[in-house]
Parts: C-alpha cells; structure tokens; sequence
C-alpha cells in the first residue's frame, strides 16, 4: 500500500474520531439545557437561577451522573423559597 493511502486512512479515522467527541458533548449540553429549561416551567427567573447551578456544578467538576438531581432538586429549593 502506498504512503498516500495510508495517510488518508489515518487523517480520515482521527477526522471521524474527532467529530463523534465534538459532537458527543454539544449533544451532551444540548440534554443539559433542555433538562433546565423543562424545570424552569417558562419562569424566567428559575431558568435563570438554574442556569447559574448548572454552571457551578460544571467549574466544581460535579460529577454528571449527579447532575439531573442536583437539578431538581434546586428546582424543587427555588418552588419552596418564593
């Protein structure tokens, strides 16, 4: 085989490797955001407060298995305090 083809054999499976992660973790956030704004109910300031949870439980690296409880719950902690 020649180096050409071996070449664009390898370019061709990082290229697809690439593309699923990339497009792995926008689906990923897409999941996260959908989450938040089904618990948010179409009230702005629970979407807002929700958002600024996710983003905390994403800079201290929360685990995201734990991510849909933590999520309802703090929605669930907004429902009780207003």
């Amino acid at each position: 085989m020649e180096p050409i083809y071996i070449f664009i054999i390898v370019i061709s499976t990082l290229l697809a490797i690439v593309f699923k992660v990339v497009m792995f973790k926008k689906i990923r956030n897409w999941m996260d955001q959908d989450l938040i704004k089904g618990l948010a109910d179409e009230n702005p300031d629970k979407l807002k407060f929700l958002i600024e949870k996710y983003n905390e439980m994403v800079e201290s690296k929360v685990n995201r298995k734990e991510y849909h409880q933590r999520l309802t719950d703090f929605a669930e902690q907004f429902e009780q305090n207003n």
